[in-house]
């Protein structure tokens, strides 16, 4: 609004000194031309008496019907200036270009009922009765003599005149063009601040709502902009919190679950034996050295996840031949896979020759010995293992396929979740946490790799592995 301002001022400041110069430029020619033909009036009678005597005669003379600025050619004896002198007059009395465009109508300043004439004696024969009344003076020459005056109110002194009414019209439609302008401006101003600060607000309520720990709230995207984009980006933010937060709860419930569950045998039994139901033999304390070694296994599973999430589960990367750690963690397992009736098939094991990759030794070890320990528990007993390996330029691919039972898709995209497990009583029953598969997924990361399930050829579930290898 201060700037509409300052453009009316400028511009119509701008418009009113031009316009009254070009004014004055029309007055001044109109004046020229009524001492023209008075020079010439005056030449025929050597007096003023006919204009004394006839009125009519003054105003034809003042009041010009030809077009202004187009003078009449003076007779040979009048006044004293030359043609030649009158156009280069004309033109350095050109209006400005910025005026071109006003065409005044004969007569329309009324700049003929502001002249008065005067004799030599400076009598008024015309118009004011004195002719120091008149602000603007000129002689009248007649071959370098001066045979009266002409006084002239220009219109700029003029309280009614009509170039005052036009300049002052012209003030009011500017005057309301710039208000008009400056209401526009301010209802532009409070759509567009109302349609910026909408968005603005539902943020800040978003981001007030997430302060206060409720992060299920979403903030609906209004624009394409910036601030949809930032809208977007709290709301993928609040559904990280809420999923974290979902996890935490599901990790103190399963956590706590997983717990409670030897607790209560150790508790039960103990007990039994301080009653005396129970004699504390050696069955018996096996038993609970047994449960005292699940809650050490549980303990130590959530320690490494720990450890992992807060980027302190240390690695000791080197260069490691990874088919030779697998081939190793094989024959760890030879045992257990007779004892549960699995037939391996390592034949594409076997025949892979060298591998080498960077990574952990140990944590490599870790990840397989999970995944092997998961094929022995959960494969029905005289059922078999396929282990199959791909290897290209770039990376190594490890395949564990097992036979019977099989796990539903939708369970698989879970089962790398912490305490996920398909059948929780079964599992329970075998020892497992619903750790290891998550403490394999962090194993894999870690190096860089990929791990993912999927249904196995043998009826059961395989487990797919990659990992870059070195550039040989």
């Amino acid at each position: 609004m201060a700037l509409v301002g300052l453009m009316f001022a400028f511009i119509y400041l701008t418009f009113s000194t031009g316009f009254n110069q070009f004014v004055e430029q029309e007055e001044q020619k109109h004046v020229d031309a009524v001492k023209q033909q008075l020079i010439e009036l005056y030449s025929q009678s050597n007096s003023w008496q006919p204009i004394e005597q006839n009125t009519l005669l003054w105003r034809s003379i003042v009041e010009q019907n030809a077009e202004l600025g187009v003078e009449k050619d003076p007779s040979p004896n009048g006044g004293g200036e030359s043609t030649k002198d009158r156009q280069a007059k004309g033109k350095q009395d050109r209006p400005s270009p910025a005026f071109l465009w006003i065409n005044l109508p004969p007569g329309s300043l009324k700049t003929g009922q502001r002249i008065s004439l005067y004799d030599v004696n400076k009598q008024v024969i015309v118009g004011r009765a004195h002719l120091s009344d008149s602000p603007q003076v000129e002689s009248i020459l007649l071959n370098n003599n001066v045979i009266g005056w002409i006084g002239f109110a220009p219109s700029r002194l003029v309280e009614s005149s009509p170039a005052k009414a036009f300049l002052t019209a012209q003030f009011y439609s500017y005057f309301m063009i710039t208000l008009c302008v400056m209401l526009v401006a301010f209802i532009v101003a409070i759509v567009l601040s109302r349609h910026l600060m909408k968005p603005i607000r539902q943020i800040v309520a978003g981001t007030n709502a997430l302060k206060k720990g409720d992060f299920s709230n979403r903030i609906p995207p209004l624009t394409q902009d910036e601030l949809g984009t930032l809208s977007m980006n709290v709301n993928e933010l609040a559904q990280t919190l809420e999923e974290n937060q979902q996890m935490r709860a599901r990790w103190v419930s399963d956590t706590s679950h997983e717990l409670k569950t030897p607790l209560t045998v150790l508790r039960s039994h103990l007990l039994a034996v301080q009653d005396g139901v129970f004699v504390p033999d050696e069955k018996r304390i096996a038993l609970l050295i047994k449960q005292v070694d699940n809650l050490n296994h549980i303990v130590d599973d959530l320690t490494q996840l720990a450890h992992s999430d807060t980027a302190v589960f240390t690695y000791n990367l080197g260069h490691v031949d990874i088919i030779n750690v697998f081939k190793s963690s094989l024959d760890d397992f030879s045992m257990r896979f007779e004892q549960q009736g699995l037939v391996v098939h390592s034949q594409s094991l076997q025949k892979a020759g060298q591998c080498i990759i960077k990574g952990d030794k140990d944590r490599l070890q870790q990840l397989f010995l999970n995944l092997l320990e998961n094929a022995c528990k959960y494969t029905n007993k005289g059922g078999q293992l396929n282990i199959e390996v791909n290897k290209t330029a770039s990376d190594i691919e490890l395949t564990l396929q097992d036979s019977a039972p099989s796990v539903s898709p939708e369970d698989q995209e879970k089962l790398f979740e912490r305490f996920y497990r398909v059948e929780k009583s079964r599992n329970r029953a075998l020892g497992g946490s619903g750790l290891g598969l998550a403490l394999c997924k962090q194993i894999a990361d870690a190096h860089k790799g990929e791990i993912y399930l999927q249904d196995s050829p043998l009826g059961g579930l395989a487990v797919q592995m990659r990992f870059p290898v070195l550039e040989k």
